[in-house]
């Protein structure tokens, strides 16, 4: 079973299977982004207040899904190629610096957004409660200006930004220290694939800056629609690789029967 779990599907041989305290490291660091989602909020003080409370779900769970996502490219890294060299340490401190203040900007963005977009569609069946009037209530109260909403576009996309841009050049260090790591062809082309992946995150990011600084916070939800690009692209990006780099798994395999 250990065999089996030794390398991908594609054969993208493991390196990091054995926990590094870089990587407890970050785990900590995740499990207390995580505990902020939910102790950033503030304690109800009454039964319609929790009820209220609940109107922040929906952003609490777009929040999590996306921290997910960026603990597992951390943690696909780090099995892919178990490196532990000065580069690495340092990229992994910065990304630990920026994952910490990017957690109240995110929170902040999606539990207005979520409470909104919730509050929107139970207004447009006619639904009414205490608890709906006082999440109203609270969404309107914390509206901003367009210039408040161009800037915490650009401190959201910032975030994102250094986070792609740290996890883009662990690859790329990983890259060039393919000899030391003795990665096969196939390994540097799966390596490319990843960085590629990220390479286009990172564009995204810059795009969705430059939205609100060339049109300002009038433009912030254009902005916020350029994400919405990531879930279209990237799988046809990634079903694209995966059919070159099962293309070539199944010529390397040949290759190494000779």
């Amino acid at each position: 079973m250990k065999e089996a779990n030794s390398q991908s599907k594609y054969g993208f041989r493991y390196r990091g299977l054995e926990t590094s305290r870089i990587e407890n490291l970050t785990d900590a660091v995740f499990a207390f982004a995580i505990t902020l989602l939910v102790i950033a909020s503030e304690v109800p003080n009454s039964y319609v207040e929790l009820q209220a409370s609940m109107y922040d779900f929906i952003g609490f769970i777009f929040c999590a899904l996306l921290i997910f996502g960026i603990w597992n490219n951390h943690f696909n890294f780090f099995k892919h190629y178990g490196l532990q060299d000065k580069l690495t340490k340092s990229l992994n401190f910065i990304f630990i610096f920026v994952l910490l203040f990017y957690i109240y900007p995110l929170k902040y963005l999606f539990s207005f957004l979520g409470s909104a977009i919730l509050i929107n569609i139970l207004q447009t069946y006619s639904y009414n409660s205490p608890a709906m009037q006082l999440a109203l209530q609270k969404t309107t109260e914390a509206n901003m200006s367009t210039d408040q909403w161009a800037d915490l576009m650009v401190r959201f996309s910032l975030g994102l930004f250094f986070i792609y841009l740290i996890l883009f050049l662990m690859h790329y260090n990983a890259l060039r220290k393919k000899e030391m790591l003795k990665l096969n062809q196939l390994e540097v082309f799966e390596t490319k694939a990843f960085m590629s992946a990220f390479f286009y995150l990172i564009i995204v990011t810059l795009v969705s800056m430059s939205i609100v600084w060339l049109g300002g916070g009038a433009y912030a939800p254009h902005a916020g629609f350029s994400y919405l690009s990531i879930p279209l692209v990237l799988p046809i990006l990634r079903a694209y690789q995966k059919r070159k780099i099962k293309r070539n798994y199944t010529a390397f395999s040949q290759k190494q029967d000779f």
